[in-house]
């Protein structure tokens, strides 16, 4: 869901290895789920191309991404997880996974940081003069 260019893209940068341990940990409630979305998502690519998904061609994986996003899918979907609900979920997670905090098992040498160019080791910038508020009178009316 995040493809490579000059920066890595989400396989590079540890997006599922992110998003296992939180199907184990955090988001253990949703992991039946979201493994039966991964398991029709194959289905989906055996279904159109007579392979599974991570053998589709990029392009193919798009098409077939856009169409889940769209609802436009042909084998019918487990009751637990709709298509949409399902795609929604995963680009989260890969979002998440990809600009997280590297201690949660993402966002590989932090290397989603650097492409924005977010230095931890920086304290934040200041706040605008505009955005701090004034401090209440002192003086009586």
């Amino acid at each position: 869901m995040v493809p490579p260019d000059d920066f890595p893209g989400a396989v590079e940068a540890g997006v599922e290895d992110y998003v296992h341990r939180q199907l184990a940990g955090d988001c253990s409630r949703e992991a039946g789920a979201l493994t039966s979305g991964l398991r029709q998502l194959d289905a989906e690519a055996a279904a159109r191309h007579s392979v599974n998904f991570d053998a589709l061609s990029p392009a193919n994986q798009d098409t077939l991404l856009r169409d889940l996003e769209a609802g436009l899918v042909s084998p019918t979907w487990p009751a637990e997880i709709s298509p949409l609900t399902f795609f929604a979920r995963m680009v989260e997670l890969a979002h998440e996974g990809y600009y997280a905090d590297p201690a949660n098992g993402g966002n590989r040498d932090g290397s989603s940081w650097r492409m924005i160019g977010y230095d931890p080791r920086l304290p934040p910038p200041p706040l605008p003069t505009e955005a701090i508020p004034a401090p209440p009178s002192s003086r009586s009316p």
